[in-house]
């Protein structure tokens, strides 16, 4: 997370204010509640001081932003709502929101070619994962799981834009970041094997199948789902059936019934 004013970028304080800077972005033009930020950075176990501490820290991030606002004014950027606070950005400042304008303009083209260079820009967008440095957190908040989850759909759908177009080279930069991102993601794992196949990688493909199934062995104790077997299956029978990728909602509840499993190992 960072934010730069011209060259520079600003400094933006310790953990506490990050977290609320960081939750009040994922939420850009939605009012975040005074408790989703109290929650937020402590979880269970708050301070009594722990509204006056997001007070403070929201007073801190509006002089930063605007630091010729005068004191007690209010700023064109970080509103009080009555339920909480607002950041109010463009997406001529939000990477963020540049994100999403460009996931849908390529969703809503007719043109394949201009489509898989739309989705290209935008995954570029991503340097990391989503409020990177601020772990645990970064893996719980439902705002930022949130965020992750449109970055993976928006690479598997240029993956399958690109694959049907025939313009698989140019998204394996974009797939190989997002699934690097995103290792356990099937969905997006089995089409990174399909495009380096398609651009002539198969044992490039190879290797990753065989990478990603020790994995899943390892930290989950299970096999490969059907959508990373079929595109195996693709890559061992290239001339056969075209291989069945299955709809990201039937993905996410094999992730879900996986994440349920107790888990025997000891590591």
């Amino acid at each position: 997370m960072q934010i730069r004013s011209g060259p520079a970028e600003l400094d933006l304080g310790g953990r506490q204010q990050r977290l609320v800077l960081a939750l009040l972005l994922a939420r850009a033009g939605s009012t975040v509640s005074l408790s989703e930020l109290v929650d937020t950075i402590w979880e269970d176990d708050p301070p009594a001081s722990a509204v006056n501490i997001v007070h403070r820290s929201i007073g801190a991030l509006r002089r930063l932003v605007e630091p010729d606002l005068p004191v007690r004014a209010t700023g064109r950027y970080l509103t009080r709502q009555a339920a909480g606070y607002q950041l109010r950005v463009g997406a001529d400042r939000l990477d963020l929101l540049r994100f999403r304008s460009l996931v849908t303009r390529a969703r809503r083209t007719g043109d394949p070619v201009r489509a898989v260079r739309l989705f290209t820009d935008a995954l570029a967008l991503w340097q990391g994962r989503c409020a990177t440095g601020l772990e645990p957190v970064a893996g719980s908040q439902p705002a930022f799981v949130a965020l992750e989850s449109e970055r993976s759909h928006a690479a598997r759908d240029a993956a399958d834009q690109a694959l049907r177009a025939g313009l698989a080279r140019a998204v394996i930069p974009a797939l190989r970041h997002a699934a690097g991102l995103d290792p356990l993601d099937e969905a997006l794992q089995a089409r990174l094997l399909l495009a380096l196949a398609a651009d002539g990688r198969q044992a490039e493909a190879f290797d990753l199948f065989r990478a990603l199934r020790r994995r899943l062995d390892d930290e989950l104790g299970i096999g490969p789902g059907p959508e990373l077997q079929a595109a195996y299956d693709r890559l061992l029978h290239p001339d056969g059936p075209a291989a069945t990728l299955l709809p990201a909602p039937a993905v996410a509840r094999r992730r879900r019934r996986v994440s349920s499993r107790p888990r025997n190992r000891v590591h």
